[in-house]
């Protein structure tokens, strides 16, 4: 017998040096290792991306609809007629490869937009259909109701089971009407290596001035201006702080301006895009990691940060409260207050005890909950509730 599951994903890689989505990549990397033959559907982005591939054994499939080379989140107004392409190449997509592959599961990562394909491809081939709610999809259905909720609804109704990826999560789903047992709470799995890297910290001499580490993509949902209005305030306090900036998008120039205008580019380094082989080894260097987004599902960058012994300066959104305890495991903020982060990072430099405290409990946490063999063997689980096997 041979295990066969079909995952369909609004992100994965897609090209080489490109990480946008890379958990997926993992998790399909990893389900492969158990024993299962993955197949990935993912909309094709960028001109340079492959319609087909074949990585090591998983088959990725990349449906046009005319992108014009952008992600549909980089649209200053809803695209709606990509939408409605993006929707029919994408369904068509997912009929050729779930027949050709002949998989007996469909796992659709966000229920919004690829979960409305998976729904419709479930309706019409029978195939079990599992969803992971990422959080952004829940968020948009929940505050903008209308179609969106609607559709969101409809996939989740269409579920043989959903997954989502924090407890908060499973409480607004429960709200909304679908059952406890439906339901299962597993986050984004962390590699090992983010564990051997808090490890390393150790090697660093003791007189060396505080770095602080934002990986996040630079992009109005994540908010870096509210991290950089702050850097002032903290080198007004703590003159000898170090700002690294990981990541890249379109926010970057008028970001590396505002760094010029408060005469701060001193202490401010742009990484640009930092390869995920490459994080454990950075986040290393960093004492203090601060992600200043205005919203988020279970932020994987937040759990590797916790892995490898960050101490971690967030916004007080739900998703991150569920990890953060205010003083106690790292600090939670406000959205929009510079002057309150760069006192809490300034609060963090001072505090050697309360850093060393918050490593080992955000090491214990990520060794119970968020490391990908735990991760797997839930979804291994659930896989095979479905029965997900064919007779070749």
């Amino acid at each position: 017998m041979k295990k066969s599951v079909l995952l369909i994903t609004n992100a994965y890689p897609d090209f080489e040096t490109s990480y946008r989505g890379i958990f997926i990549k993992k998790m399909a990397a990893l389900l492969q290792k158990e024993g299962y033959e993955v197949t990935v559907v993912t909309p094709k982005i960028y001109k340079k991306s492959k319609y087909f591939e074949n990585q090591d054994g998983i088959r990725v499939y990349r449906f046009p609809f005319f992108s014009g080379n952008k992600l549909l989140i980089e649209y200053a107004k809803v695209p709606y007629l990509r939408m409605v392409l993006y929707y029919l190449t994408g369904f068509l997509m997912t009929i050729y490869a779930t027949i050709k592959t002949r998989s007996s599961v469909i796992h659709v990562h966000w229920a919004i937009p690829t979960g409305v394909i998976g729904a419709i491809v479930n309706l019409l081939l029978g195939k079990s259909l599992i969803v992971t709610i990422h959080g952004s999809d829940l968020r948009l259905a929940m505050e903008r109701q209308g179609l969106l909720g609607r559709l969101f609804v409809f996939v989740c109704k269409r579920a043989d089971h959903l997954i989502c990826v924090s407890e908060i999560q499973k409480k607004e789903l429960e709200g909304i009407g679908f059952r406890e047992r439906d339901i299962t709470v597993i986050p984004m799995g962390v590699d090992q290596e983010f564990i051997e890297a808090r490890k390393r910290r150790n090697d660093k001499p003791e007189n060396r001035s505080f770095t602080i580490l934002s990986n996040r993509n630079l992009l109005p949902i994540y908010n870096l201006s509210l991290l950089i209005q702050s850097i002032p305030l903290v080198l007004k306090e703590e003159p000898q702080t170090r700002f690294l900036i990981a990541g890249n998008g379109l926010e970057r120039e008028k970001i590396e301006k505002e760094v010029k205008d408060l005469n701060v580019d001193k202490s401010v380094q742009f990484l640009g895009s930092i390869s995920h082989e490459e994080m454990p080894d950075l986040l290393t260097k960093a004492d203090i990691y601060v992600s200043t987004s205005l919203y988020d599902g279970t932020s994987v960058s937040l759990l590797e940060a916790m892995a490898s012994g960050a101490f971690p300066i967030v916004t007080g959104i739900t998703s991150n409260k569920e990890w953060i305890r205010d003083g106690e495991n790292g600090f939670l903020v406000p959205v929009n207050d510079e002057q309150y982060l760069a006192n809490k990072i300034i609060d963090a430099i001072r505090d050697k005890g309360l850093l060393e405290k918050a490593c080992k409990e955000n090491q214990s946490i990520s060794e119970e909950k968020t490391l990908w063999p735990i991760c797997i063997k839930k979804i291994k689980e659930i896989y095979e509730d479905q029965k997900v096997e064919f007779e070749i």
